[in-house]
């Protein structure tokens, strides 16, 4: 049920999207002209105690997320604000994070269920990530075909060479990779179904890091800070022109020992990210891990030799806002930079 505060929020937000006042949220994507004129990134944190919860119960996520695109698109009613990312015959993928500290599959299988709801077929979207043992360690259940949603990893598609990838390499600024076959045979939008975690070189993985697992050869760019190559690898079109959204799960973020998985450093936020500017996502994300590895007292990432350099680099390269100042965060719930 969405609180009275909740409405006042969303209203707010409808009322700023009407006047064209937002960047990365973009206008109806099906033949309704271009954009308004815009000025801010929007990016929507919801947080419920459910979220904080060590079991996250698919249906309540489901709601949360419905409540979090309505936000985020200003839209009075959820399909309409999916709508505006997806239509009936996409072929999404759902590229989520398996590596150490793992999206929850909880969170990707409300996704799935919400991106459906356009009327899409379950079987026309993929839930993947680098290899299937990665997905299956981290709680997926692995499905190639039949009826639901599939779930397999690159290597599922090893039989038609180079293990699962495209078989040219694709350039794109400072890097020379193979995506995988899945971006370039199987899918044609792509969501970036992240986890909101620390990480020992970049200092941060969340949306746009998320992509190093499409690539065959991510082993070569971690000097850094993994900057530029993490830009550089979502700038390429394969991904910049596919991804339609990033929903970030943030329901328990790891700030220190990424991104292999350290308990003792996660807290239950109990929140989702949702925006369709990586950058900005990104840019919040590194926010309430600054924000909350400062109340731990911890050493700036800086301090640590681990700035999150790609962030200024994805913003040069025209992939979205890194500025806060030029980001306009909609708190549903408790706000955003309370990180009890």
């Amino acid at each position: 049920m969405v609180t009275r505060r909740e409405f006042l929020v969303e209203a707010a937000a409808g009322a700023a999207a009407a006047a064209g006042m937002v960047v990365g949220l973009p206008g109806p994507l099906w033949g309704a002209g271009p954009a308004p004129l815009q000025s801010k990134s929007r990016v929507v944190v919801i947080r419920h105690e459910s979220l904080a919860a060590e079991n996250l119960a698919p249906p309540r996520i489901r709601n949360l997320l419905d409540e979090a695109a309505k936000a985020l698109a200003g839209e009075s009613k959820a399909a309409d604000a999916w709508a505006r990312w997806f239509r009936p015959d996409d072929r999404p993928g759902i590229k989520v994070n398996c590596l150490g500290y793992a999206t929850r599959p909880a969170v990707a299988q409300a996704l799935a269920e919400a991106v459906g709801a356009v009327g899409l077929p379950p079987e026309q979207m993929i839930l993947w990530d680098r290899t299937g043992r990665e997905l299956q360690a981290a709680g997926y259940t692995l499905r190639e075909a039949g009826p639901g949603v599939r779930c397999f990893g690159t290597d599922a598609l090893e039989s038609r060479g180079n293990a699962g990838y495209a078989a040219e390499i694709a350039t794109s600024g400072s890097i020379g990779s193979l995506y995988s076959r899945i971006i370039t045979d199987e899918t044609n939008t792509l969501v970036s179904a992240c986890v909101l975690k620390d990480h020992g070189g970049a200092g941060l993985t969340c949306s746009l890091k998320n992509f190093f697992g499409a690539i065959h050869n991510p082993n070569k760019y971690h000097g850094n800070n993994c900057d530029p190559f993490v830009a550089d690898v979502c700038a390429h079109a394969l991904i910049r022109d596919r991804l339609r959204l990033v929903v970030c799960d943030a329901t328990h973020p790891q700030y220190h020992g990424g991104p292999a998985m350290r308990v003792q450093w996660q807290w239950p936020y109990g929140g989702l990210i949702l925006g369709t500017d990586p950058v900005a996502v990104d840019s919040v994300a590194r926010e309430i891990l600054v924000r909350r590895r400062a109340a731990a007292k911890m050493k700036p990432l800086e301090a640590e030799g681990r700035p999150v350099r790609y962030l200024a680099t994805a913003q040069a390269r025209g992939l979205g806002t890194a500025d806060l100042d030029r980001i306009e965060v909609i708190s549903i719930g408790k706000t955003w930079t309370n990180l009890e």
